[in-house]
């Protein structure tokens, strides 16, 4: 398995990555700011995520895997439990986008 994905469903072929939207520089975000102390090592470090999250996503697609990416901010003030289970439900109606 490519990256590390937060939740496999290999009965869907189908992976989540629950993003952190400082650590994945989720742009527009209002969870991601750029420090302004030590501002290049910071963005090194996000940029190498992005580009990291890319190339995983990528190699597990042509795997075939679905892959859907779920960000910090849209879980907040979310009822997990029912999120996860609309997720599952979408895949097994075959979705193409289940979020």
């Amino acid at each position: 398995m490519h990256g590390k994905p937060d939740i496999v469903l290999p009965k869907y072929k189908t992976v989540i990555f629950i993003h952190g939207c400082f650590w994945h520089g989720h742009e527009g975000c209002r969870y991601y700011v750029v420090p302004k102390t030590r501002t290049e090592w910071w963005l090194n470090k996000i940029n190498t995520n992005i580009n990291n999250d890319l190339q995983y996503g990528k190699a597990l697609e042509l795997r075939g895997w679905k892959v859907l990416v779920v960000w910090e901010c849209d879980l907040k003030g979310v009822d997990k439990a029912g999120f996860l289970t609309s997720i599952i439900a979408a895949l097994k109606n075959n979705e193409e986008k289940p979020i």
